[in-house]
């Protein structure tokens, strides 16, 4: 049985509710903000990895997400605000590919302690800038629409049919991937 402590166990971003994508979009924050801290505080070289894997998937989902759906629907709200954790968000795209050009050259087969070092501060970084991002959108952005006069269920609509594209490109490339190993 998978418990929440076991290094085997995948964690998923839940499905968004159409009425409230806010909620969801919190329940997703609570997701990375759990597995940053597994990663911190893992002495675990496997349980490391795992959490590093299920984290950047995680921040990777989340981060199109927003940038694709979330942020243009309610950019209307306040638009210099959207701009700065627009801003923010490609900051993280940016150290998440960094990140994973890394962890690559980590697992190569030249791979040296340096490589995984690198990995390991560009993975620090990025849960900063995460974890920045994210305390951003539910101080600043999240409280302010939940005063305005904006319907969120047809953003939570697209969100939903958003995400259910991305697993469904992400199954099919993990498909492809299993075939052709």
């Amino acid at each position: 049985m998978l418990t929440t402590n076991d290094p085997n166990r995948r964690f998923t971003l839940a499905a968004f509710p159409d009425d409230n994508p806010i909620t969801a979009l919190m329940r997703d924050h609570r997701l990375v903000r759990k597995l940053a801290e597994r990663y911190l505080n893992s002495h675990s070289p496997v349980v490391k990895k795992q959490a590093a894997a299920q984290l950047a998937q995680a921040v990777h989902n989340l981060e199109r997400l927003k940038e694709t759906v979330f942020y243009p629907g309610v950019r209307r709200v306040d638009p210099n605000l959207v701009a700065h954790l627009e801003e923010e968000s490609l900051d993280v795209d940016e150290l998440l590919a960094a990140l994973q050009a890394a962890q690559r050259e980590a697992s190569g087969a030249a791979a040296s302690g340096a490589a995984a070092s690198r990995a390991d501060t560009l993975m620090r970084e990025l849960i900063t800038a995460v974890l920045t991002h994210i305390w951003d959108d539910e101080t600043a952005l999240f409280p302010m629409l939940q005063h305005a006069a904006i319907d969120l269920g047809p953003i939570g609509v697209e969100m939903r049919a958003f995400e259910a594209n991305l697993v469904h490109m992400q199954a099919r490339r993990s498909d492809r991937g299993a075939r052709s190993a």
